[in-house]
């Protein structure tokens, strides 16, 4: 097979699609024939999306609601690839987490996953007609950072969530990836908690390849573990990390 792929005609649903990462998958996407339907809390950003590429299914909802979600979901019809984009992170140290902030992140980053890839694999495993999951999850699960603990452990969640997914999805023909990024030049980082936004810079400094990460880079992983490239893929977690990994000093 070719290293070009068309995802032309294909239904691709990315959630958290307005903004950060999630607007340049979309974008992506869009650009390359797909059809693509997003779904975000925020209706600014999400009317701002509408006029920028009306093509696009964009929809408000709150992915915490888990009987909203599922009805616009179920709304889009038979998908062909999901991207589970969507995330929160909100810096409390150890000693300061709250039951609110924790649950938060786990029915964001985990509660709203298991959703999302619920309701879009029923209609894949009733068609036939197979399909690839991507979920987006973070290098910080392979290590703690002071005021990460609730984002790291619901992203380790997921890495876990999407083993169980390629395993009980897999006959099927429904695949699931994990990726786990390190620092991307994304809104999430920009406004980061100020202890968060030196770990940043601690993180950056110790990766090979001194830079941020483009949300086009990883725009360009996804793709190809959604596309049949990958077809013997699944049930990885990939990091994209600018060799911070590799770096041990």
């Amino acid at each position: 097979m070719s290293l070009n792929y068309s995802f032309s005609g294909k239904r691709v649903l990315i959630t958290g699609g307005a903004q950060g990462i999630g607007r340049q998958l979309v974008q992506r996407f869009h650009d390359d024939g797909a059809l693509v339907f997003t779904v975000d809390k925020n209706p600014e950003t999400i009317e701002q999306l509408q006029k920028e590429l009306p093509k696009v299914t964009a929809v408000v909802v709150d992915l915490t609601d888990w009987d909203a979600t599922k009805k616009v979901v179920e709304s889009f019809g038979v998908l062909d690839h999901i991207v589970n984009n969507a995330g929160i992170m909100i810096a409390q140290s150890l000693m300061e987490i709250t039951k609110e902030v924790a649950s938060l992140h786990f029915d964001v980053n985990v509660l709203a996953c298991i959703n999302v890839v619920q309701t879009a694999a029923k209609g894949m495993i009733e068609k036939g007609s197979g399909g690839s999951i991507v979920n987006i999850s973070t290098l910080g699960i392979r290590g703690a950072t002071v005021g990460t603990a609730m984002y790291s452990a619901s992203k380790i969640a997921m890495e876990m969530l999407t083993k169980n997914m390629s395993v009980e999805l897999g006959p099927h023909n429904i695949r699931a990836n994990c990726i786990t990024p390190s620092v991307v030049n994304a809104p999430m980082v920009h406004g980061a908690d100020p202890s968060i936004a030196a770990a940043v810079e601690k993180a950056l400094s110790r990766n090979t390849v001194k830079r941020p990460i483009d949300p086009n880079e990883i725009a360009d992983l996804v793709m190809f573990l959604l596309s049949p490239l990958s077809a013997m893929i699944t049930g990885e977690t990939v990091a994209i990390d600018g060799g911070f990994m590799a770096n041990l000093l």
